[in-house]
């Protein structure tokens, strides 16, 4: 496994994306730490109708007062020692 160090990678950029698009995987040092690149579909970025209704329903159900509230470690233990 090969990694660019910052250098590297900033002065190839465009290379490095190629390097990602045909599959290959492009790791990054930065002191000692490792770091890869990986392509994000626009769909991984936003919200679906499907779970922003999910959410409005969520945010409803608190607003109505049907959630539950766990406030500490007892209560934690007791609502799931009640199932």
């Amino acid at each position: 496994m090969a990694a660019l160090t910052m250098r590297d990678f900033r002065s190839n950029l465009a290379t490095s994306f190629d390097r990602v698009d045909s599959g290959e995987r492009v790791y990054i040092r930065r002191n000692s730490k490792l770091y890869t690149l990986v392509p994000v579909e626009e769909d991984d970025l936003s919200i679906t109708p499907a779970l922003a209704a999910k959410i409005e329903r969520a945010r409803q159900e608190y607003r109505e007062g049907k959630t539950v509230s766990l406030k500490s470690h007892e209560d934690i233990d007791q609502y799931f020692e009640s199932m």
